[in-house]
């Protein structure tokens, strides 16, 4: 007997959180139901995509970040 898998087993199996025995039966099930393989397959796009869309602040956000924190600190030396 085939277990049901909800979609957050999916996700759960794409980022290694699941059991061997539960490998096995959603491995198994994914070699039988094409919707269940075609959304697992989604899930393993949106993964990509997400390791693959760094978002890195801009050069002027870190200098301001950056004057800032220096300017703190010379305002804290200066009080004690």
């Amino acid at each position: 007997m085939i277990q049901t898998f909800t979609h957050n087993d999916l996700i759960r199996y794409a980022y290694n959180e699941t059991t061997e025995e539960e490998n096995q039966q959603i491995e198994e099930a994914l070699t039988q139901e094409p919707d269940m393989l075609n959304y697992y397959l989604n899930v393993l796009d949106l993964q990509c995509a997400l390791s693959a869309d760094k978002m890195e602040p801009s050069k002027r956000t870190v200098q301001n970040i950056l004057s800032y924190s220096a300017n703190h600190q010379l305002s804290q030396i200066r009080r004690n």
